[in-house]
């Protein structure tokens, strides 16, 4: 660290990172070529479209949700797909359509739709500007009680831990406001650079960036968002996105020791420095390797889940003597494909989505519930929904599943 404020309280002020150079060791740069490797691997091995697309819209969804709940925003996958099919039907923008929805769903929706921009819009841009972290920032405070202070930079001291009364006795204090803006840009800066080691600039941008704090609220959802902007922007995870997050929520005393130990004090070429970046480097590389076990087994779920699926059409269908298979590309077998990424749809809602005629659509979803593939749910004044459970069920169980993996990362011990 360059300069230490003296004031009341420590505000930790990190070194820049353009220009930085990062030494790994042989062990450490070796782990990173692994985890690299292992997502180039899941990339070859994704399956092909349309099927892509539903599983990308589903892992999209899984790390937002555990995003959020990260910073204690929870609310129901019924309720978070409720709220997406509301707004995606324009329902969301009439005062009748959000009874029933609580500020966390809002949220929740908020944190998808902007990481859905961190992969899009902050993908394909040139180069990456401040103005197009705060837009991602604002995405997320939407209709929240923060709205209005979103999109811009903070003008106030913040701190973590302690109380609301005064950063002192705080678990961080982040850099003073009049540093936040050259701290920012140089970040920016960064996520804008091609990178040897895309693993290692994610990292590194997600730990600056929660230690600088930058915005009143939203910090920690906008930081992971800005991780799947860098995997975008250097082609290691491309049309789709790895659940970290959720990883990094079944670790949250592992993920707080790693951003800790990011926050060294003295010169950055000091061994005490290289330390503090490589162990949270590794708590990084664990996470992300979680994630793409994640997104494997997800994928051989929603494949045997599918298979279930055909089955449980094949019996209705025989059942009433119709031919088991429906023919290639018939409404009934396409909705199927879409349904990981859109788990509760209407009638209107499916005509939108495939593109066939209000009729067709509602054909569709009756045949699926008749078959019990989907639940029906009444939403609003007799529209009805109808709801895919079993895709649900899969995120709550990912996130029992992590929180009894073990990582092995000796650097942290002298955290705890």
């Amino acid at each position: 660290m360059d300069e230490q404020h003296s004031q009341a309280f420590a505000a930790y002020e990190p070194d820049l990172l353009r220009g930085r150079q990062i030494r790994l060791s042989a062990e450490l740069a070796a782990e990173v070529a692994a985890v690299d490797r292992l997502v180039r691997a899941f990339n070859d091995a994704a399956p092909t479209s349309p099927h892509l697309e539903s599983l990308a819209r589903f892992l999209l969804r899984s790390e937002a949700v555990a995003s959020s709940r990260i910073e204690g925003v929870v609310a129901s996958a019924r309720a978070i797909a409720h709220l997406e099919l509301m707004l995606a039907t324009k329902a969301g923008d009439e005062p009748r359509g959000h009874r029933g929805i609580s500020d966390s769903a809002r949220e929740v929706v908020n944190n998808v739709l902007a990481l859905r921009r961190a992969v899009t819009a902050l993908t394909d841009a040139s180069s990456i500007t401040v103005d197009d972290i705060n837009g991602l920032q604002a995405a997320l405070m939407v209709e929240t009680e923060q709205g209005e202070l979103s999109g811009s930079l903070r003008q106030v001291q913040n701190w973590v831990g302690g109380n609301a009364y005064g950063p002192h006795g705080a678990e961080f204090v982040p850099p003073v406001p009049e540093a936040v803006a050259p701290l920012m840009e140089d970040l920016a800066g960064f996520i804008s650079e091609d990178h040897p080691l895309p693993l290692v600039q994610a990292a590194l941008v997600h730990a600056q960036f929660e230690t600088i704090h930058p915005y009143t609220d939203g910090n920690g959802r906008t930081g992971r968002a800005l991780i799947h902007t860098v995997l975008a922007r250097q082609g290691l995870a491309v049309g789709h996105v790895l659940p970290i997050s959720m990883s990094l929520l079944a670790h949250a005393r592992e993920y707080i020791a790693g951003l800790n130990a990011y926050r060294y004090e003295g010169d950055p070429n000091s061994p005490q420095a290289a330390a503090g970046v490589d162990a949270w480097i590794r708590v990084f590389l664990a996470a992300t390797r979680d994630a793409v076990d994640e997104a494997r087994r997800f994928t051989d779920e929603l494949a045997q889940m599918r298979k279930s699926w055909d089955a449980k059409l094949a019996a209705y269908r025989e059942s009433r003597s119709r031919r088991g298979q429906p023919r290639k590309g018939a409404a009934v077998v396409r909705l199927m494909e879409q349904l990981p990424g859109v788990p509760i749809v209407t009638a209107r809602a499916t005509q939108s989505l495939l593109g066939i005629s209000f009729v067709a659509a509602s054909s569709a979803l009756d045949e699926l519930a008749q078959a019990g593939i989907v639940q029906v749910k009444e939403v609003e004044r007799g529209t009805r929904a109808f709801l895919a459970t079993d895709i649900l069920d899969l995120i709550n169980g990912a996130e029992r599943r992590l929180t009894y993996t073990k990582w092995e990362i000796p650097e942290l011990d002298s955290v705890f």
